[in-house]
């Protein structure tokens, strides 16, 4: 009835998004609905989004040819792991990946090989051998709960080399890796990014730790990182800021989508907002310009950096090496809004 059903939404009502929810019985794999499908039931043109929960996958066959989607989502879906491998492959097209998956036995690492994937969010409790992601085009990764080690986690992604993970605090936090980016001639935000504003709640957890990569000169990717934290829950763990080799000289109040608007610190209002609080901060490749300044002196007066704010200086010469640390100095300098405050370079 149900492999009746599936045929009918998408190959003859040709619905464009399926959610499928299995809601019956308790969570655990015996009593999970197996789904046993045809060949191409998921692989109709018309099909862009489908999500999957509380099912087990007896084989990867559904899947064949799914060219088609373009977002995925395996919500506590049980396979052995070569299933979810062969899974992945048959959806070379795909752009937002959300996978929860629990494997049955330990058998290889998990595959995520896709040119066009721009969000991937990870999760999985189970036992696995390793996790190796070749992404070259995603921006953002939010890993959840992973059960393998750091050295068996693998990512080929120039943009996601960040110094913090999921791994760096110990503590096993959820984590999100973000490089922010918005080219001069897209005005539209990234889908990546949309995605994660969509769903605040699901992506954006209390007590986390993120990285982000910006331009600071970049008015559309300030903007970007007001928004994510603006919406994230009222304390994070960890945020660390990496800032870009991007400081390309421009006019005034001229941001690189050629429009004037005022500089995020000029505003009275706090940024991101006056509740977003965060225990310790990271500033990587601080070079001391004026937006740098402007943020962190801001992080550090109105009171969200809790504990501690961390700076490493960008590698440059000895002469604006000096400028840096007399960047940090009046950095310490300025009134904390939290007396605890302490301020580092490293």
């Amino acid at each position: 009835m149900v492999e009746a059903w599936i045929r009918s939404l998408i190959h003859v009502k040709h619905v464009k998004h399926l959610t499928l929810i299995n809601c019956f019985g308790p969570f655990v794999p015996n009593s999970i609905l197996t789904l046993d499908l045809p060949p191409k039931s998921f692989s109709h043109p018309n099909l862009k989004s489908l999500h999957l929960g509380r099912y087990t996958l007896k084989d990867p066959h559904g899947f064949d040819n799914c060219w088609n989607l373009k977002k995925l989502k395996l919500i506590a879906v049980f396979a052995e792991i070569e299933v979810f491998n062969v899974v992945l492959m048959s959806c070379p097209s795909l752009e937002v990946l959300v996978v929860d998956l629990h494997c049955h036995k330990q058998s290889g690492p998990l595959k995520i090989e896709n040119r066009n994937l721009k969000f991937l969010c990870l999760s999985c409790c189970s036992q696995i051998d390793g996790i190796e992601v070749a992404t070259p085009s995603l921006e953002i990764l939010t890993v959840k709960s992973l059960s393998c080690e750091i050295e068996k986690f693998v990512i080929a992604n120039p943009n996601l080399q960040f110094n913090r993970n999921y791994w760096a605090t110990g503590q096993l936090y959820p984590h999100t890796s973000y490089y922010i980016s918005c080219p001069p001639d897209q005005d539209k935000t990234s889908i990546g990014h949309e995605v994660m504003m969509s769903e605040p709640s699901e992506y954006m957890k209390f007590y986390a730790s993120m990285s982000v990569s910006i331009d600071l000169t970049n008015t559309k990717e300030v903007d970007m990182l007001k928004e994510v934290l603006a919406a994230w829950p009222d304390e994070m763990q960890e945020l660390e800021i990496l800032f870009k080799n991007s400081n390309v000289p421009r006019k005034e109040g001229e941001t690189p989508m050629g429009r004037t608007k005022r500089k995020f610190w000029e505003e009275t209002k706090p940024f991101p907002n006056g509740h977003f609080r965060v225990h310790t901060v990271w500033l990587f490749n601080f070079s001391g310009s004026k937006e740098e300044f402007a943020l962190a002196s801001r992080l550090i007066t109105q009171g969200t950096v809790v504990m501690t704010m961390k700076i490493q200086p960008a590698s440059i010469s000895l002469s604006n090496k000096l400028e840096i640390e007399a960047a940090v100095t009046k950095l310490k300098e300025l009134p904390k809004g939290h007396t605890e405050l302490s301020i580092v370079m490293f």
